[in-house]
């Protein structure tokens, strides 16, 4: 137990001397398995590779590689122009426009960064030239980004699946309700602080308009089609989806939108392996990390006192938001995964809660730790793309926090919201 204390200790002196996340957990898994047998220092390397060592986890790296390539090859452009032909009417058009286009660049790209980068900086500028306030513009660009999680595919949805042992598919399909629920609550939420504040549509509704820019901008939106369908019918595994993703980005980036040029390759490739390296960093830490919880006796334990406490699913739910919560406040979605999951999965297996829907409700809870302080690294891309500090944007972003949460609480009293797609396509 002295080693588990080591553990958890050493890793928040890490994370308060502002050492990296992925650092900070393999240092801690160091110093633990030294107290207790230093001739077993070589397991942590040998677990650290271990967890990366999965045909599964090969389709982060391709999702992130699709992004990209959408980016530069002028997809992200034509979704949002496509957003504003059908969003664009309402009060503040360019800040419904946001929400709406960071639903469906979720939908190709997986990571919430990367919707808060591609959205951001194209919108923020836009918004700003508009009237709309900079910080406003940011914080919006910032709420909406954790759609990007929820809505498949979603990189977090495959480490959960790949660390609790569940099918992806399920997530993905699980994630459709609960990605909508998020965007058209941040919809409502945009159009009533306009309202309040006299910002104006951005262009007025008109059908021709909409199948203008819609030719253009459906084609990008095939891509999360063809993900889903490919995995539910079983044509694809979710990794070689996300191949497929990656050949039908350059398709439309040489050959339709015909934007994407070879000279591009060579940054979108170290782009893509710079992100890709930052998540598997993380993930082979993290994987050493709950090696270390394990040989401690912290999962069973853990799952022991929570099952003598007795407590409703309700409850018990609860505490797992109110503890992701806490968790989202300083550490990537994906460490705290790949960290919390081996020891929370086991917990709602045994109290018999469907691990779809608290899947998915833990995935949209840590969403909100992509917005707050410390870490927050939406809203820290968002405010470096308006030129602002992180604390600028906590006026404005404070509504859409508590919009958020609104939809986790939503998704927790109604789970039918998560698992009516997937009970109605799996029968």
């Amino acid at each position: 137990m002295t080693s588990a204390v080591v553990l958890f200790v050493a890793f928040i002196i890490f994370l308060l001397m502002g050492i990296p996340v992925a650092f900070g957990l393999a240092g801690a898994s160091i110093l633990s398995l030294l107290m207790i047998d230093p001739g077993m220092l070589t397991q942590v390397f040998s677990k650290m590779f271990s967890g990366a060592n999965s045909w599964l986890l090969l389709a982060i790296p391709f999702f992130i590689l699709a992004g990209n390539i959408m980016e530069k090859g002028g997809v992200t452009r034509r979704l949002v122009d496509f957003a504003d032909a059908l969003v664009g009417f309402l009060p503040g058009g360019l800040s419904a426009t946001n929400v709406t286009a960071s639903m469906f660049f979720g939908g190709v790209s997986g990571s919430a960064v990367a919707d808060t980068s591609a959205t951001g900086t194209i919108l923020i500028p836009a918004m700003v030239r508009q009237g709309y306030s900079s910080r406003y513009s940011a914080a919006v660009t910032a709420a909406s980004s954790p759609i990007g999680i929820i809505i498949p595919p979603s990189i977090p949805m495959i480490l959960w699946g790949f660390t609790a042992g569940l099918s992806v598919a399920d997530l993905f399909l699980a994630g459709i309700g609960a990605g909508i629920l998020v965007g058209v609550a941040l919809l409502a939420a945009s159009t009533v602080i306009s309202i309040k504040r006299g910002y104006k549509s951005s262009i007025p509704f008109a059908f021709k308009n909409v199948f203008g820019k819609g030719k253009e901008g459906i084609l990008a939106l095939v891509t999360p089609a063809i993900i889903i369908v490919g995995i539910i019918t079983g044509v694809v595994t979710p990794t070689e989806a996300a191949v497929v993703a990656v050949l039908y980005s350059m398709l439309l980036g040489f050959f339709v939108y015909k934007e994407l040029k070879v000279k591009h390759l060579k940054d979108i490739i170290i782009n893509s392996g710079k992100m890709t390296a930052t998540v598997m960093m993380i993930i082979i830490s993290a994987g050493a990390f709950s090696y270390l919880l394990t040989i401690n006796d912290v999962p069973s334990s853990l799952a022991s006192f929570v099952i003598e406490m007795n407590l409703s699913p309700f409850l018990l739910m609860l505490m797992f938001i109110l503890l992701f919560l806490f968790l989202g406040m300083f550490l990537d979605a994906n460490a705290a995964i790949i960290m919390t999951v081996p020891v929370v999965a086991p917990v709602i297996v045994a109290s018999g809660i469907d691990p779809i829907h608290a899947s998915v409700v833990l995935i949209a809870t840590l969403g909100l730790g992509l917005l707050t302080p410390p870490v927050g690294l939406c809203t820290y891309v968002a405010a470096g793309i308006a030129d602002l500090r992180f604390d600028e944007l906590m006026r404005d972003l404070v509504p859409f926090v508590l919009v958020l949460l609104t939809c986790v609480i939503l998704m927790l009293v109604f789970p039918q919201i998560i698992t009516f797609i997937p009970s109605l396509l799996n029968g």
